[in-house]
């Protein structure tokens, strides 16, 4: 059973999704306006106009399309930071209840800021108990060193787009990210959900 925390992320992630197929969008509106204005007989300028709007977009991107995929990189790492601080919430709330005596004071004095990066992820799920909540998650042809080796790069190109340093986003770049870390979200919630499990003998994310 997946948390709530990553039902509402997915549900999120359409905004993304939303961007990478805003991309197809606007390379093809480009061509057709350019298109437009070239001049020529006018049916067959038309003619050609229609066609790029329903074509795929093909290589080649103008700055509005670097600059969509450089919002959906900013926007995927605000999400994804989102649902680990809410799956940390939830996850101290089935393991803590009754056992403390101010489940708040305990998730209020946990540092959640910053960037969903290994060492925040880490330190946020540690302070309740889950010392080494990413170790042996992988998935086929994805290592769990080549996922953090995957994590480090994508929150360094975020932190490249938000401080305003060159970055080139490509649409396959995106989509890339896109993919990998929406299956990291879903492992991550399975190991947690079992780890949770292993602690307080019932299954953590039993909606009420």
């Amino acid at each position: 059973m997946a948390s709530q925390a990553l039902t509402d992320f997915l549900k999120r992630l359409d905004e993304v999704q939303q961007l990478v197929d805003a991309h197809g969008a606007l390379v093809r509106l480009k061509k057709a306006e350019a298109t437009l204005h070239s001049g020529g007989q006018q049916l067959q300028n038309v003619a050609a106009v229609v066609q790029h709007l329903v074509s795929p977009p093909g290589p080649g991107r103008p700055p509005e399309v670097q600059a969509l995929n450089s919002a959906g990189v900013a926007l995927l790492s605000a999400h994804l930071q989102g649902f680990f601080v809410d799956l940390f919430k939830e996850a101290a709330r089935t393991t803590l209840d009754g056992k403390v005596k101010n489940l708040d004071a305990v998730t209020e004095s946990t540092n959640t800021r910053g960037n969903p990066n290994e060492q925040n992820i880490t330190r946020m799920f540690k302070s309740i108990g889950y010392p080494n909540i990413l170790d042996d998650i992988a998935w086929k042809n994805m290592s769990n060193r080549s996922l953090r080796i995957k994590l480090r790069s994508f929150n360094e190109l975020r932190n490249k787009i938000v401080h305003g340093a060159d970055a080139s986003v490509t649409k396959a770049k995106l989509t890339n990210y896109l993919n990998v870390l929406t299956n990291f979200a879903q492992k991550f919630d399975g190991k947690l959900f079992r780890e949770v499990r292993s602690v307080t003998g019932a299954d953590p994310w039993q909606k009420e």
